[in-house]
């Protein structure tokens, strides 16, 4: 039987002059795993992606003042020039596919000291990634530099998201064990605890009466289960994942174990 779950949570990584120039993940990869399960499709999505920067580096660029003559495509030249013409860091975003692969770059941002307002936001667009693809950042230094720290101040940027997990799982159907034993008139562990243990089962297929417990004081007298011959008996819900211990009348015998997990 399939099931799909989600789970998000928010993530955040900060970006100063230890950087460098180096590729920094947004965020850790850790690949879903669970006893007993399979993925079979998953992937991630990062919405809400914000950015807020700090530079102290760089000269002030002042807010741009348009003329009322002034049409809306010069209006967006001036500011377009403002951004990418002047002394700036360049921000670029990176994506990288499967564990294995390349980071390729995807966006580009300009971060300049802008006046009056002492940082500067932006919104980069939302992100579907696979379960091990990643979205990272890089500093890129278009003529003047990476992100510095000096008396000004430390240049820092903070990227933020929602990221949300979603994952497809299917049942590995338990495969069975075989227990081999050897019960005596003295008590002992007939099977050893196991975490994983997802169902036990026990057929007395000897000629003996078998006396199985959950404790090793287990005896012919004091004892959770009897196992005559030919009697089955299967654990109860829920699953019981400690050891068990049994021990017979007279003689030594062995039953039919079967442990799934």
């Amino acid at each position: 039987m399939l099931q799909t779950f989600s789970k998000t949570r928010k993530v955040a990584v900060t970006l100063n002059a230890d950087s460098g120039a180096s590729i920094t993940p947004l965020f850790t990869y850790t690949p879903f795993s669970l006893s007993g399960y399979r993925v079979i499709d998953g992937n991630l999505i990062l919405n809400n992606i914000q950015a807020i920067a700090y530079i102290y580096s760089l000269p002030q660029v002042e807010f741009p003042v348009f003329d009322l003559t002034e049409s809306d495509s010069q209006q967006l030249l001036t500011a377009i020039n403002l951004e990418w013409s002047g002394q700036r860091i360049q921000l670029d975003g990176l994506v990288r596919v499967g564990s294995g692969g390349t980071y390729q770059r995807i966006t580009s941002n300009s971060l300049t000291n802008p006046h009056p307002y002492p940082y500067k936001s932006f919104t980069i667009d939302n992100q579907v990634l696979g379960n091990e693809d990643m979205l990272a950042f890089q500093i890129r230094n278009a003529g003047f530099g990476l992100l510095q720290t000096g008396a000004g101040g430390s240049d820092t940027v903070t990227i933020s998201a929602d990221l949300t997990t979603t994952i497809t799982v299917e049942e590995v159907p338990a495969v069975p064990n075989i227990i081999s034993n050897i019960i005596t008139t003295t008590a002992s562990q007939l099977v050893a605890g196991n975490s994983n243990r997802k169902n036990i089962t026990f057929f007395n297929s000897s000629t003996s009466t078998v006396f199985v417990d959950t404790v090793n004081t287990v005896s012919t007298s004091s004892y959770t289960v009897a196992l005559s011959p030919g009697d089955y008996y299967e654990a109860p819900p829920p699953i019981y994942t400690g050891a068990y211990y049994a021990v017979v009348a007279s003689g030594s015998t062995s039953i039919n174990i079967r442990e799934y997990a």
